[in-house]
């Protein structure tokens, strides 16, 4: 069982690390970085499908934790496309490359940015690799099992019992805790996506209308119970994927996983430092925006709340 989660581990990190080198390139190439950020959700899905394709058994089980990654990958590689496309290089990574020399920038940037969002992808996705792994090692139970026992004709017919489809490992029930998982996984993928689509709207309109018919800041929707619903959705799914491979053996060891991105989402490279440029405090800009600071002071920064009056 170990040996087969190690095996799964390799694999992704040798397929990631594959697809982010040929970014890299591609990158340099383009004189644009920031396409990492359209890979980010892909990634993941190319994760779940290959660990999924070195699997012994396709069980009701594997196919829903393999599905509910791959769902999301979808949608959100969609929006990040749609977003970022011909718009050229973010303006975070031009901040980066501001403060490096055109020749370090190279490796600079395979180091810092792909080697990194690579490292952040095998470790978030550990409840897939992890729980993937789980039907490798289990003797095979062959046919259908009769529960409860039953008497049969001479003929073979059951006249007691029930059939019921067993798989290799047990595992093709799928158990209350997976179900719950499953659940949380649907309504962190419905704030998300329903998030971003309330903020790309909005903008549009501001963008035909003027921000003087709009209002200067998006609070209405999910966003006047939080100042970041689609990243709460984003966390949420992670703790639902997690709950899922809880079902599998050492998947509740995987915690790390909706920990890690919880807290990217608020501390490291989400809510804080978007809040920075909403504000104005990044990049030299000391301008003050008091729209965005009554808003803030108003609404929950992450999980969704009645506002403040």
């Amino acid at each position: 069982m170990i040996t087969d989660i190690i095996l799964n581990f390799l694999a992704s990190a040798a397929l990631i690390s594959t697809a982010l080198l040929i970014l890299w390139l591609t990158a340099l190439r383009i004189k644009d970085v920031s396409i990492i950020d359209m890979f980010w959700g892909a990634g993941f899905g190319f994760i779940a499908l290959f660990c999924l394709a070195l699997s012994e058994k396709n069980t009701p089980y594997l196919l829903l934790l393999t599905a509910l990654p791959i769902l999301w990958s979808i949608r959100f590689t969609i929006y990040m496309v749609w977003r970022n496309w011909g718009h050229g290089e973010d303006k975070r990574y031009r901040a980066l490359r501001s403060n490096v020399s055109e020749t370090r920038w190279p490796f600079y940037a395979l180091r810092v940015v792909f080697l990194n969002q690579g490292l952040a992808m095998l470790l978030v996705a550990a409840p897939l690799w992890v729980a993937l792994a789980t039907s490798y090692n289990w003797p095979p139970l062959k046919g259908w099992v009769m529960y409860p026992p039953f008497e049969a004709t001479p003929d073979g017919i059951p006249v007691i019992g029930t059939f019921s489809p067993r798989n290799a490992m047990g595992l093709t029930i799928i158990k209350p805790l997976a179900i719950i998982g499953t659940i949380i996984w649907l309504i962190g993928f419905l704030f998300e996506a329903v998030g971003d689509w309330q903020l790309a709207r909005f903008l549009a309109r501001r963008g035909k209308l003027g921000a003087e018919v709009t209002g200067e800041i998006m609070d209405k929707g999910l966003w006047h119970f939080s100042r970041h619903p689609n990243y709460f959705g984003n966390a949420l799914m992670w703790w639902g994927i997690w709950l899922v491979a809880c079902q599998a053996p050492y998947g509740w060891l995987t915690i790390i996983s909706p920990i890690f991105m919880t807290y990217a989402l608020i501390k490291l490279t989400g809510a804080a430092m978007l809040e920075k440029t909403m504000l104005g405090k990044t990049m030299g800009n000391k301008d003050s925006r008091p729209e965005y600071e009554n808003y803030m002071a108003r609404t929950s920064m992450f999980i969704p709340w009645f506002p403040k009056k």
